[in-house]
């Protein structure tokens, strides 16, 4: 194989293929890494470099008990003036962080409303 493009990134175009044909619905299990080494001959290090390729990019995300799988279509915005990059990077909701919250003395995390338990 005389393919310039590192192997990773052949696994990674290849999954996102399977999205895109709808091979992959969002909600299906994506391949182990150590499916991946097995189906592409590759070493786990690059199967797991591909993994988190298509994370970071948003195609997949993590589910418990399942692993990995395919993340769900995020619908374009209807905003006007906000541009598609803007609307597909858009993080979905999240609830606040307890690093919002101050500690009390025993170490733990509470409200900054009301008074400590």
């Amino acid at each position: 194989m005389n393919d310039p493009q590192p192997p990773y990134l052949r696994i990674v175009a290849d999954i996102e293929r399977r999205i895109a044909d709808g091979e992959l619905r969002p909600g299906d299990p994506v391949p182990t890494t150590r499916a991946i080494v097995r189906e592409w001959g590759v070493a786990m290090a690059t199967a797991t470099k591909a993994l988190a390729a298509l994370k970071q990019a948003g195609a997949i995300e993590s589910a418990a008990r399942v692993g990995a799988v395919v993340a769900p279509r995020r619908l374009p915005s209807r905003s006007a003036g906000v541009s598609n990059a803007t609307a597909s990077s858009a993080r979905p909701w999240r609830s606040p962080t307890p690093t919002a919250w101050p500690r009390c003395p025993c170490g733990r995390w509470r409200p900054s409303s009301g008074s400590p338990p």
